[in-house]
């Protein structure tokens, strides 16, 4: 019967052996939660890539990866050694542009549907808006990329006529 006053710890009907393992458990978890800050993140190292040779010369890298985030260069319509793709054609250098930052992202583990942002930068918009829809190509519908389109007076080397920066998270 209860007689209306509180139980006290040893009142309770549990036999001693069980009421020992329920202390216990519970000073191991109390001791549990006071063995201090959890450890540190790894560090986030970046990881520099060059797509090619040439671009350690001009001290840059193509992209440098930091964690699951790849943060890629101005990518220019060049070959591997460095030359001007499609001079003076802007439908030409935007196919050469999106093909280095398809390598670029490859090399990287990822591709087009991780590009959460790219910035293009053109020295003739007008020229650009009309073959635009050739970068609709490499993204997935569902998964363009946010985007800004920047017209400058000129890039880097005066036969470049369209540059793309990209940042990616890979899966």
């Amino acid at each position: 019967m209860h007689d209306g006053r509180r139980s006290t710890w040893t009142e309770l009907s549990a036999p001693p052996r069980a009421r020992s393992i329920l202390l216990a458990c519970c000073l191991a978890g109390l001791a549990a939660c006071s063995e201090g800050e959890p450890p540190p993140p790894p560090a986030r190292i970046p990881e520099p890539f060059h797509l090619n040779t040439f671009e350690q010369g001009f001290g840059y890298s193509q992209a440098v990866k930091i964690g699951r985030t790849v943060y890629i260069s101005a990518t220019v319509a060049v070959d591997a050694d460095g030359k001007l793709v499609g001079p003076n054609d802007m439908g030409a250098q935007l196919d050469a542009v999106y093909a280095n930052l398809a390598a670029t992202l490859k090399a990287e583990g990822g591709g087009f549907p991780q590009v959460v942002m790219e910035r293009i930068y053109t020295t003739d918009m007008e020229a650009l808006l009309k073959v635009a829809d050739r970068r609709l190509r490499f993204y997935p519908e569902a998964q363009r990329p946010a985007t800004t389109w920047v017209e400058v007076r000129h890039l880097v080397d005066p036969g470049f006529l369209v540059a793309v920066e990209a940042i990616a998270e890979l899966p």
